[in-house]
């Protein structure tokens, strides 16, 4: 698993406290009724379903990444970023050196407002140390119950797959989720959380991680 540190990272986002046990009002009319920051004891709240969903067992939206809508189709040929039909980047690349998603790219920001963003590489390595993850059932979905060890809150996240092209990839048992990191091996990859009922990681793709195809997202504040 792969663990680094992003130096400036702490400029560039700011948590902000929240309530797991009661549903907190939001400021920002974009956030959905029913979203709800988790303080699971680590170092930002997450939400309690997926950006597009309307609950936690719920799919949500795909996007590619640094996208903020999601579409009907997902390549190179559409992915806002690259040139063309190509892998050349035009933004967050090897010339720019960005590997950190500004807020106007971030779709939780986009879509519900707020202080809501995309997690980092390390805040899931930080979910994934500091929780307990249990394969199960939820409204006929697969998926894990993530339990903190430091205070018992929980939340569900569901199997996605993935948008490739015109189709969705690995919905039938894989959890695949964005986070806001390039990966700087290959700045046409980014960072990415992996789970199926067998493995849990981070990495920059097992599966195609390429930014053109579209995964689900799930905040953090």
């Amino acid at each position: 698993m792969k663990k680094f540190f992003l130096i400036a990272l702490s400029l560039l986002f700011v948590g902000t406290a929240g309530n797991t046990k009661v549903n907190v009002a939001n400021d920002d009319p974009k956030t959905p009724d029913g979203v709800v920051a988790v303080d699971l004891g680590l170092s930002v709240k997450w939400a309690n379903m997926n950006v597009g969903a309307t609950k936690d067992s719920g799919f949500g939206s795909y996007f590619a990444w640094g996208e903020i809508k999601p579409k009907q189709y997902y390549s190179w040929g559409t992915y806002v970023w690259s040139k063309n039909d190509t892998q050349f980047l035009v933004k967050y690349s090897a010339t720019d050196r960005m590997i950190q998603l500004v807020p106007s790219d971030d779709a939780a920001r986009a879509n519900w407002g707020g202080d809501w963003r995309m997690p980092t590489a390390d805040e899931y390595e930080e979910l994934i140390n500091n929780c307990k993850w249990e394969w199960t059932t939820k409204d006929g979905v697969n998926g894990y119950k993530i339990t903190s060890k430091k205070n018992g809150n929980s939340i569900f996240m569901p199997i996605t797959g993935f948008r490739f092209y015109e189709g969705v990839q690995f919905r039938a048992f894989k959890g695949i989720y964005w986070t806001s990191t390039v990966y700087g091996g290959n700045p046409v990859k980014s960072w990415c959380l992996e789970f199926d009922f067998e493995k849990i990681d981070v990495t920059f793709g097992s599966l195609s991680s390429n930014r053109f195809s579209g995964r689900c997202v799930r905040a953090v504040k």
